[in-house]
């Protein structure tokens, strides 16, 4: 979001040595009308995107618009400030952001911190109170950033802070570019303005074309992190800055080519607004159209005639939504993930308006309330910036303490959690988790009562050490891991594939430990075992050769393989997998080595989930499920390619589904920690039939 800052036109110093330009105007409160309106423009498409996705599919945009806003602003106050003093006030600067910015989010931390601890269920705690903290401590977008790469909380549900991701990109831009540009003035320290600006400029343009450069491959190479990662931004904010160095230059125009400006940017944003979508490539080049639309716009100032759009910027309105457009951003996102939460049901379009209105009553109040005293605060705009960073650091000590006790309890609850489940697992406890599915009657231990294990506060972390030597999406190494024997007579079994592979390992190694097994562990992103011939080149096909070498010539008698069933596969993805299968199937037969399929477990839904996690504790969950119909959508590749070549399959769906029906909970066992990952204590409790149908097989 940008900071409204009481920056007069001209924004930057040119030859007239500071005067106003033709068309570049200010309100009463001393804020340009047309950039205010952008403000306002960009924040309501924003939360209207938020509310109605559908309907304004491109809003996510407004973001764009308010980092060029923020890097027009930004510049040419600290240009002014060379232009008067020679130099920038490091100190004086970042005292002014801090006090501008810091006491509204922090309080909106707060409050969302303490709405999450009163009505949020415990299972959700720990992933939305540490994105509280990454927020409090500003790298929320590095925060989403690394989880769109980690395979663990690429299914996290959204936090209620997780809009806190510009906010990020936003301080950390507050806390380089005065650097940027103080370097720009050390290295031509002694020369005149003129040769200074140019120093400015050259710097700006450098980041913009090596920032806009890495988002344009990023977003082709990794585009969820790509979205969120600061690099990728840089250029956006280079773009404004651009603008005010040379703004004097561009304003000076009549007030005809102006209107015909200012309107050709609101339309380049308007078309970015309306046919934008998620499968946009984005923020690569096509960012371009709502950042030079947004500067267009400012570089037409307010100019005067019948058709300018100068009114509608003054519209009152208009003016109130840019006023409190960094508050409104902060407490739309909330709003909207919580209430569901403290009413206990889905939002519908009644509520949306609520939402909508007291969203924008809370920005007014932030706005009265904590933003403006805050920001015009005796105490501390009269002392030296030591005394506002002294404010600032104490009031980001204590936005952390709510989240971090939260934290706390639902990780002693968990770790509670994990010792119930290991003393239940070793006690050989009678119908427990897949147990319970095991025989053709149904079978319930009454001495589990309504005990859900793992406990809701835990599930979502209920890995079991599952990811250890899990390989990460780009890297082509292979570090298997290694469980069970090591004796030369040991029996070899090897498990391949992806997450769902993964999932299957915490039980397997229990077992195999047991048995007297040799087990070697092959599990990644995108780690199906397939003729590597067919992988296009990168860390990928490498990782995949890797694979094959180690399992065609490492001389295993058994190797099982599993991955996730994609229902969204389309048919042609699906001839390609199954032919890329079909031939290490066959070459490993050909080898004397036998392949078994494990057919992938269903998939739910997250209300089916939620129907469980968000429950209060003792509600009946029998009813939460989802049909065998759906939970088994779509084609398992690795079962028809085991058909095709005479690989064997085992089927485990028996512990899964029962008459129909996938229950999320099975003999007091959570399935599922998310929408197709199985818990690791059901994990553990299906281990011995997987491992009974293995042996049933290599014996017969």
């Amino acid at each position: 979001m940008s900071v409204q800052t009481p920056d007069r036109a001209p924004v930057s110093p040119g030859p007239s040595g500071g005067r106003r330009e033709a068309g570049v105007r200010a309100s009463p409160s001393g804020l340009r009308p047309e950039i205010q309106a952008l403000r306002a423009a960009a924040v309501l498409v924003v939360v209207l995107y938020h509310l109605w996705p559908a309907r304004l599919p491109g809003g996510f945009v407004g973001v764009d618009i308010f980092f060029a806003i923020s890097g027009f602003l930004i510049t040419g106050h600290l240009m002014r400030e060379v232009h008067k003093t020679g130099h920038v006030r490091l100190g004086q600067f970042w005292a002014r952001r801090a006090r501008r910015l810091l006491p509204a989010s922090l309080t909106v931390l707060v409050v969302t911190a303490v709405t999450v601890l009163v009505a949020v269920p415990q299972s959700l705690w720990q992933q939305f109170l540490r994105a509280v903290i990454g927020s409090v401590l500003y790298v929320q977008n590095w925060v989403l950033a690394s989880d769109s790469v980690d395979y663990l909380a690429a299914d996290n549900v959204e936090t209620p802070v997780q809009h806190f991701w510009s906010l990020g990109v936003e301080e950390q831009f507050y806390v380089a570019w005065p650097l940027l540009i103080a370097l720009a003035l050390l290295l031509t320290r002694g020369g005149t303005i003129a040769v200074r600006r140019r120093a400015v400029l050259g710097l700006l343009v450098l980041v913009f074309v090596v920032s806009l450069g890495l988002s344009v491959w990023l977003t082709a190479t990794d585009p969820a992190s790509a979205y969120f990662v600061t690099h990728t931004r840089a250029w956006e904010f280079s773009a404004g800055g651009i603008l005010a160095i040379v703004a004097p230059d561009v304003v000076r125009a009549n007030d005809r080519a102006r209107t015909v400006l200012a309107w050709l940017g609101w339309g380049m944003i308007t078309v970015a607004v309306l046919t934008f979508t998620g499968a946009t490539p984005f923020p690569s080049y096509t960012a371009l159209l709502p950042v030079v639309g947004s500067l267009l716009v400012i570089s037409a100032g307010s100019p005067d005639g019948r058709w300018s759009p100068t009114p509608l910027a003054e519209f009152g309105p208009v003016r109130l939504l840019g006023d409190v457009s960094y508050s409104l951003y902060l407490w739309h996102w909330p709003l909207i993930v919580l209430t569901p939460f403290v009413l206990g049901r889905d939002l519908d379009s009644g509520v949306k308006v609520i939402i909508l209105v007291l969203a924008i009553a809370l920005a007014w109040l932030s706005k009265v309330v904590i933003e403006d005293p805050a920001r015009t605060a005796k105490a501390l705009t009269r002392r030296p910036p030591r005394w506002t960073f002294g404010a600032v650091a104490a009031g980001m000590v204590l936005a952390l303490i709510v989240p971090t006790v939260g934290i706390v309890q639902a990780r002693a609850v968990a770790a509670e959690s994990a010792r119930e489940t290991q003393s239940l697992l070793a006690g050989g406890v009678e119908c427990f988790g897949a147990a319970a599915f095991a025989g053709d009657g149904d079978c319930v231990n009454p001495e589990l009562g309504d005990t859900l294990v793992p406990a809701t506060a835990a599930v979502f972390d209920d890995t079991g050490g599952a990811f250890d030597c899990y390989r990460p999406q780009g890297s082509p190494d292979l570090s298997p891991c290694h469980f069970g024997s090591d004796a030369a007579d040991a029996p070899r079994v090897a498990i391949v594939g992806d997450s769902h592979a993964a999932m299957l390992v915490p039980g397997l190694a229990e077992q195999v430990d047991e048995l007297g097994w040799s087990l070697d562990v092959y599990v990644g992103w995108g780690g199906s075992w397939v003729d590597p011939s067919t992988v296009g080149p990168g860390p990928q096909r490498e990782y995949s050769s890797a694979v094959d070498t180690a399992l065609q010539g490492g001389d295993y008698d058994v190797v099982l393989a599993t991955a996730r069933r994609d229902p969204a596969e389309s048919a042609s993805t699906t001839e390609r997998r199954v032919a890329a299968t079909e031939t290490v199937f066959r070459q490993a037969r050909d080898s004397g080595t036998r392949v078994v399929v494990v057919r992938d477990n269903p998939t739910i839904t997250q209300d089916a989930l939620d129907c469980v996690t968000q429950a209060p504790a003792g509600s009946d969950t029998g009813s939460c499920a989802v049909t065998q119909q759906d939970g088994y959508a779509g084609t398992d590749d690795l079962v028809r390619a085991a058909e095709a070549t005479g690989a064997d399959v085992v089927d485990l769906g028996a512990y899964f589904c029962r008459d129909g029906s996938c229950p999320i909970v099975v003999g007091n066992v959570i399935v599922y920690r998310d929408q197709h990952h199985i818990t690791a204590t059901f994990s553990k409790t299906l281990a011995p039939y997987l491992v009974q149908r293995v042996q049933a097989l290599v014996s017969a």
